[in-house]
């Protein structure tokens, strides 16, 4: 049996920061991931054609000068000389086949009437749909805005909090107000899997967590078990309640009460020469099969572009390629490579800052419990990291 001071369930972004934070501090970590490379929400694929390299981000697109924890990260890794600027291309509505500006599809009569609220309204106890609608006009909010909100955490957000959507942070001067890396955000995680003292097994599943003689067990789907004196827990809400089920099934049911919606995300890369349409950031397509489909020209290449559709979820293969040349104006034969995966985004609520305070009481008394993941205090890259650093500072032993 591998033993440890932490065991971390989970690779992504929640999971490598915590784990980075424990080996910051002396103490022998492991992480354990199911799938094959670490990163989560950090996906950045490479094609890699006639010695000519592309990546294209399939979870998060975009980190900025307000993620200081992140940065923090970032910097002791020796990253800082990699970030890269996005280009200045525009977020666009895709409509009955055509491309078109936020800006012309606007009723700006309902807008500049409605935008004054912006300074007296207030965010807290008010769902997106409620305050958002009150901001920018009924007529506006329904056939423009709430679409883009929806791109965010690829599904329907009308029902989230409207405070917990789009935060103020304090930013850094010295950093770019919007950013990627060289090569992707998932370069990231790789700099942290990297580093010395990290015990990293992808491919491995964990399949349950006990208690034994003040030491938690945890045993992977590969037969292989490790203890640990901490164990921290950065999967989605439902895994983290099924692994608690037995041993705590009061935090289990109490994880058990959040809802989640799946993301199917197809990336594809197409040559250069091979595609007309003019560079966007996104296309947002209103009532479509798909949220958004995030583009790479905002880092432009000389050879590719590429595109990552974030789909609803339960549509074929066939389905959704075929939407795919169908927006991009191009024939399967023009697609170089293709890549897939799924993610799973939390569905937040009003109450959601209830249930959480719920659930750091109940932590309270659970000696070196750790739990983390973008459903605690928001979905941005910055909670999930400085959720991970708080649940590291309750660490005691």
């Amino acid at each position: 049996m591998m033993q440890n001071d932490v065991v971390v369930v989970g690779g992504g972004i929640s999971g490598l920061s915590l784990a980075y934070y424990c080996v910051q501090a002396g103490m022998k970590t492991t992480i354990v991931e199911k799938n094959e490379s670490t990163g989560g929400s950090f996906a950045s694929p490479r094609y890699s054609s006639g010695g000519r390299e592309f990546w294209l981000e399939l979870g998060a697109h975009t980190c900025y000068s307000s993620y200081r924890n992140l940065l923090g990260i970032v910097e002791k890794c020796g990253l800082m000389g990699s970030i890269t600027p996005r280009a200045k291309v525009p977020f666009s509505l895709y409509s009955d086949g055509q491309v078109k500006s936020l800006v012309s599809s606007l009723d700006i009569p309902e807008l500049l009437f409605s935008a004054p609220k912006i300074f007296s309204l207030k965010k807290n106890g008010m769902s997106v749909k409620s305050y958002y609608s009150q901001i920018v006009g009924q007529k506006n909010y329904r056939n423009v805005i709430s679409h883009f909100f929806n791109a965010v955490p690829s599904q329907v957000t009308d029902d989230f909090p409207a405070d917990m959507m789009f935060k103020s942070r304090e930013k850094r001067k010295d950093v770019l107000k919007n950013y990627t890396f060289a090569e992707g955000l998932q370069s990231v995680a790789r700099a942290i899997t990297s580093g010395s003292g990290l015990n990293v097994f992808t491919s491995s599943e964990i399949l349950s967590l006990r208690r034994e003689n003040g030491l938690y067990i945890i045993t992977a789907s590969n037969g292989t078990e490790y203890s640990a004196k901490a164990v921290g827990l950065a999967v989605p809400s439902a895994e983290a309640s099924r692994l608690l089920g037995t041993m705590d099934p009061v935090i289990a049911g109490h994880l058990g009460l959040l809802k989640a919606a799946s993301v199917d995300s197809v990336g594809v890369v197409i040559r250069k020469e091979n595609l007309s349409m003019k560079p966007v950031a996104a296309l947002i397509s209103p009532n479509d099969i798909f949220f958004s489909a995030v583009s790479r020209d905002t880092v432009p290449d000389d050879n590719f572009r590429g595109f990552a559709f974030h789909f609803r979820p339960g549509l074929d293969e066939k389905t959704k390629m075929t939407r795919i040349c169908e927006v991009l104006g191009i024939g399967p034969s023009r697609i170089e490579k293709t890549f897939t995966r799924g993610n799973t985004v939390p569905t937040l609520q009003l109450g959601h800052h209830q249930w959480l305070e719920k659930t750091d009481t109940l932590l309270a008394g659970k000696k070196n419990l750790l739990l983390t993941g973008n459903y605690f205090s928001g979905m941005a890259i910055e909670d999930c990291v400085s959720r991970s650093k708080s649940e590291f500072g309750r660490i005691a032993f």
